[in-house]
């Protein structure tokens, strides 16, 4: 056997016993992750408003279920967020829309659905804000955001009205203020809410919101 002969025997041998160390090594590898599972579909209107449980600023549990027959209207919010500000000042469409609708006896809830590391999730600083303004409001806190994302919410404000049945009537801003073709003002909330009382359909029942994003908990790895 010349040498050219013994070279390449030589080399096929180096290639198959690479070929076999490749396998062996890949063989030991961790497998590969699973996908992340995809998000729960948001709420959908004219379907069962999600269930929750969330405690209130005073510790206290406050459910859903404990407003059964009435009707209630979520808003998200965060204290740090200017838009928040503006609409809780003495003329803001939330604090005077929440104000006229609650003498009517309607239910009206914030939640605040920052996570946890977050300023804006912290107890006193929810409370100082409503301090400072000399009102009271009930807030809910969702610091795991399993609440905001089951409806979808994506901003603060994001407005939501469930009918006396618990569907989901309303969703998306408080009004059309950031709307540059509006011809006449529109208080989407307080809308859908005289409409439900009426007995119609709501007219506006899906508009987009606007304010700052929810400051959600990042999914771990």
């Amino acid at each position: 056997m010349n040498v050219n002969k013994l070279s390449i025997l030589a080399l096929a041998g180096l290639v198959l016993a690479g070929a076999a160390y490749a396998t062996q090594v890949a063989g030991k590898q961790e497998p590969a992750p699973a996908p992340a599972p995809k998000a729960a579909p948001a709420a959908e209107l004219g379907k069962a408003a999600p269930a929750f449980a969330l405690k209130g600023l005073d510790g206290k549990e406050v459910k859903l279920a404990d407003y059964k027959g009435k009707i209630v209207v979520l808003e998200w919010f965060q204290p740090s967020c200017p838009v928040c500000q503006a609409q809780y000042k003495e003329d803001g469409a939330c604090r005077t829309t929440s104000d006229k609708l609650t003498k009517d006896g309607i239910v009206w809830l914030l939640v605040n659905s920052t996570e946890a590391n977050n300023a804006d999730s912290k107890v006193e600083d929810n409370k100082k804000f409503f301090e400072n303004l000399k009102i009271s409001r009930t807030v809910l806190m969702d610091t795991d955001g399993k609440t905001g994302m089951a409806y979808g919410a994506k901003t603060t404000p994001h407005c939501y009205v469930i009918d006396a049945k618990g569907n989901l009537a309303y969703r998306g801003a408080i009004d059309n203020a950031m709307e540059k073709d509006a011809k006449d003002k529109i208080n989407y909330v307080e809308a859908a809410v005289a409409e439900l009382k009426a007995g119609k359909p709501v007219s506006h029942a899906d508009t987009k919101s606007y304010g700052c994003g929810v400051k959600y908990a990042r999914a771990k790895p």
